[in-house]
């Protein structure tokens, strides 16, 4: 193997300032290289080129009048070639323009390798990224005069033969500042001996010779024989890829036991290649004139497992894979002949050790005829766009209906529908059948039949409870949902139906209410469906039952319990009446309750309250209400009349009084 090329910056020196704007740049190499390519650039990832010049074939460039500016600095690197062969490129100099200030805050970037806590040199691919990146493959080296800032180095492979990466010190990431150098050192450890093996079975039995492969893992490797065994390799994840070979007439079927597996520190893994011997099958392609073989030139081409063009028949391809081939005839045949058919069809199915072929059948009169292809709507004629594809002999794809193909080989015929036709319509049929045989000047005719469909579908909406239907009615609680789409529109009652909606994607949006003490658990079969034209969708709302309780409504006379006919009214997620106490209530939901007392109750008593005026029922659990009543008791007696006491006896009567005589005159009488 040739020595490694080389090359090396000599001026300006890195860091100088140049006497004009056409500086002379020279290098060194070690005497081998043919030509250089050399870059410059205003920042050292040489993203804002100035110059980019290959095939240089001295050791100095001179750059040209007007590619440089005043007062600017400049980076520049030389890459040697010789062939095919590639020396790396050389860390980049800078250098100054007149007028100029020297590039602000750079440093050296130096990257090592220790083997066992020992100064190593060698082979490793790494990559520094930061201000500045590069690739490179060889430490130690050092990447100068490169911008200030943080810089990671990442290990990539390589490295000692047998040994593995333990770490990076100081670590992985560095601060460069202006005028210094940060150092990153791989330090590689030793491995034991560890090894991959590679073999091969042929029909399960081993196997060596001639086979092409590869591993890829921490270590690379490909090789063309087995058994073949890979020692003093890295631990690791391996993965093994067959290429090429193998035993003759043989396929590989598996790679045990697996394609990938794992190499642990002084372990091996084994790889078997298992072939498996594949059964011989043969293809062929003849040809007839008027039912007699025929033999001369004639183009065709087949494709499938294999792909090709020909020109002449007897074919005879043994060994074919098998799978399913294509023949396509293009020209030739005997003189004055026409193509009749191709048998047993343009496919056939080649099976594994089996035979099977193409007879290609000419005749000498010409053997043609028609092809017509029409379309209907709803049963009446109808013409415009419509894709389909006609195979056979002749072929064609088209989109007009109708269309005649006229004078086309005799055969069979098959049509096949690719899309497009009456707007709103379907395919429902091809009359009188998909394929058909065409005989010499006969006519055959493809129908396609399509039927409109409407434009517009039904959506329902169901509910279910614990598995059972449900729907709303007096006492079974409301609810509200909305259907949202192409069309916009709201229910409150179960089944719901909306009918003439456009078709579209749809979405059911539960909003509220539903079974007493039940909760919304799904929307089936999804709460958003397509509605196709014509067609309908369903949508369940689905509830599950919380645990129900009792409500119990007892009387009471002054504190005593009571029982007996008395009307009330229980109130609140569940709603009943009673004439009885006491009475249970079963199957309520949970919920605030009250009672409300309407008539009757204990004889010669007055109703006075409930107690507790209303509470709350837990899901599962149970409450008692307490009608209370006072006893009044029977209405007071009046006392007996007394009896009227007898009268008294009348008085006499009283004398009238005398007058007195008078002396001085005289007496009356």
């Amino acid at each position: 193997m040739p020595p490694k090329l080389t090359v090396s910056l000599a001026s300006p020196v890195d860091g100088s300032s140049v006497l004009s704007l056409t500086p002379t740049l020279t290098w060194g190499d070690g005497g081998r290289a043919a030509t250089y390519r050399l870059m410059v650039a205003q920042d050292n990832n040489f993203q804002r080129l100035a110059i980019d010049v290959n095939n240089i074939g001295d050791l100095s460039y001179t750059i040209p009048s007007g590619k440089l500016n005043g007062d600017t600095w400049y980076y520049w690197k030389v890459l040697a070639q010789q062939g095919n062969q590639l020396s790396d490129w050389t860390a980049p100099w800078s250098f100054r323009t007149p007028g100029g200030v020297g590039p602000a805050s750079t440093g050296t970037v130096r990257v090592s390798a220790t083997l066992d806590g020992t100064p190593w040199s060698g082979s490793v691919n790494y990559r520094v990224s930061g201000p500045f990146t590069d690739t490179d493959n060889s430490v130690p080296w050092d990447f100068k005069s490169v911008p200030t800032g943080t810089y990671t180095v990442t290990y990539n492979y390589g490295g000692p033969s047998g040994a593995s990466l333990a770490s990076i010190t100081p670590q992985p990431t560095l601060e460069l500042d202006t005028g210094s150098t940060v150092h990153f050192v791989f330090n590689f450890q030793s491995q034991s001996s560890s090894s991959i093996k590679v073999v091969a079975t042929l029909n399960g039995s081993p196997w060596s010779g001639s086979v092409g492969y590869s591993f890829t893992g921490p270590f690379k490797d490909a090789d063309v024989i087995v058994p073949q065994n890979f020692s003093n390799l890295p631990s690791g994840t391996y993965t093994l890829t067959y290429n090429s070979g193998g035993p003759s007439g043989a396929v590989l079927s598996s790679i045990s036991p697996s394609p990938n597996q794992t190499l642990t520190p002084s372990s091996n893994i084994i790889y078997t290649l298992n072939f498996s011997s594949v059964s011989v099958s043969n293809l062929s392609v003849t040809a007839s004139y008027n039912g007699v073989a025929w033999s001369g030139p004639v183009q065709f081409s087949l494709s499938g497992p294999i792909n090709n063009n020909y020109s002449s028949v007897p074919l005879q391809l043994n060994n074919a894979p098998p799978g399913t081939y294509y023949i396509s005839y293009k020209a030739g045949g005997p003189p004055g002949a026409t193509l009749g058919n191709i048998a047993p069809g343009q496919s056939l199915v080649l099976t594994s050790g089996g035979s099977a072929g193409f007879i290609l059948n000419y005749y000498a009169q010409q053997q043609t005829g028609n092809v017509v292809v029409n379309a209907t709507l709803n049963g009446s004629p109808w013409s415009g766009t419509a894709g389909y594809q006609l195979s056979g002999p002749f072929r064609s794809n088209d989109n007009q209906v109708p269309r005649t193909y006229n004078s086309v080989p005799v055969g069979n015929y098959s049509l096949t529908y690719t899309g497009g036709g009456p707007a709103g319509a379907v395919l429902t049929s091809i009359t009188p059948a998909p394929t058909q045989s065409l005989s010499s000047g006969h006519t055959i005719g493809f129908n396609l039949n399509f039927t409109a469909q409407p434009s517009t579908g039904t959506i329902m909406v169901n509910a279910m409870v614990d598995g059972q239907p449900w729907r709303t009615q007096p006492g079974s609680g409301p609810v509200s949902y909305t259907v949202s789409g192409p069309a916009f529109d709201s229910g409150d009652a179960i089944p719901g139906t909306f009918s003439g909606k456009p078709a579209g994607l749809y979405t059911l949006s539960y909003n509220s209410g539903g079974p007493i003490g039940a909760t919304l658990t799904g929307i089936s079969p999804s709460p958003t469906q397509n509605l196709a034209p014509g067609g309908s969708i369903q949508y369940t709302l689905q509830f599950t039952g919380q645990p129900k309780g009792y409500v119990t409504v007892e009387a009471t006379l002054d504190g005593e319990p009571w029982s007996g006919s008395v009307g009330y009214v229980l109130q609140g997620p569940y709603v009943e009446s009673g004439s009885s106490a006491p009475r249970d209530f079963a199957n309520a939901p949970q919920g605030s309750y009250t009672v409300q007392y309407s008539a009757g109750g204990p004889p010669s008593s007055t109703f006075i309250g409930v107690s507790p005026p209303s509470q709350m029922l837990p899901s599962g659990g149970s409450i008692t209400f307490t009608l209370m009543f006072h006893f009044e008791g029977l209405p007071p007696v009046p006392p007996p009349e007394p009896e009227p006491r007898p009268l008294p006896p009348p008085l006499p009567p009283v004398p009238e009084p005398v007058p007195e005589p008078h002396n001085d005159g005289p007496l009356l009488k």
